[in-house]
């Protein structure tokens, strides 16, 4: 089956940043998805102010402890000059934390709200039925995925860091670039329910949503910028999840190749 992308890049990007925000309504039209978020929704707002107050306290004065203080008017303006870069990677590692921490504690609950979304847009359940068992498992998978795609994360920011020595574009190229691959990761993790159910390997799902990159961020980047807003901040967690499984059911799996390898790893 042909997997071509047909739309541009920037239409796939506006769909997966608008889902999230579009889930809302399906949340409140759909009876029976509202009691997927209330357990959700309390794990989320003592797991995001936890995290928003050690990072006030201590990750904050961490990083503004790295730039140089004093008098002299190079100073200030280094000091005026690193403050955005500061507040974005700030922001960024809250969010990174919270979309790891998050999505591992509230997986027992996402992965049934995901099989409920689909069940509910195609009038049928998942074609293997839910248990404890079953559940239990795709929890294991998903934190172990989250991990492999945290390293990899990992290793491709230490190996764009030599961008910085290069005076203002190495610079911004490398905040670009590490805001995008936190947006790449951010996304992964909310289609990652959708393609463990259909037992897709690791490289698999990787190789897919890479080539849905620009959808993926899209969601991401929708999920970053409602982590700060107040009360639904606390469900940007569950409607990341929502939103990306509306797009994966009209997006994803109409291409998706079924002979393609469905075993675990």
């Amino acid at each position: 089956m042909n997997t071509t992308i047909k739309k541009p890049g920037i239409a796939l990007f506006g769909a997966g940043f608008m889902a999230p925000f579009c889930a809302i309504r399906l949340v409140l039209d759909r009876k029976g998805l509202k009691r997927y978020f209330i357990i959700p929704f309390i794990m989320n707002l003592v797991l995001l102010s936890s995290l928003a107050w050690i990072s006030w306290t201590w990750l904050y004065p961490a990083l503004a402890s790295l730039i140089p203080q004093g008098d002299a008017w190079y100073l200030s303006l280094l000091r005026w000059l690193a403050t955005p870069f500061l507040l974005a990677a700030f922001t960024v590692i809250l969010a990174l934390f919270y979309s790891i921490a998050g999505s591992i504690v509230t997986a027992p609950f996402n992965d049934p709200l995901s099989a409920r979304v689909e069940e509910l847009l195609r009038g049928r359940g998942p074609d293997e039925p839910l248990t404890l068992r079953l559940v239990v498992g795709d929890v294991y998978r998903i934190a172990a995925n989250t991990f492999k795609l945290l390293a990899i994360l990992t290793v491709f920011n230490a190996s764009i860091l030599l961008l910085n020595l290069v005076p203002v574009a190495g610079g911004i190229a490398y905040s670009a670039l590490s805001l995008g691959s936190a947006l790449f990761f951010f996304g992964f993790g909310f289609f990652d329910f959708a393609l463990e159910r259909r037992r897709r390997a690791f490289k698999e799902k990787l190789a897919l949503l890479w080539r849905y990159r620009y959808m993926t961020m899209g969601v991401g980047l929708a999920f970053w910028m409602l982590s700060f807003v107040p009360l639904l901040g606390f469900l940007a967690l569950n409607l990341g999840v929502t939103g990306a499984t509306v797009l994966f059911l009209e997006h994803i799996e109409p291409n998706l190749d079924g002979n393609s390898r469905r075993e675990r790893k």
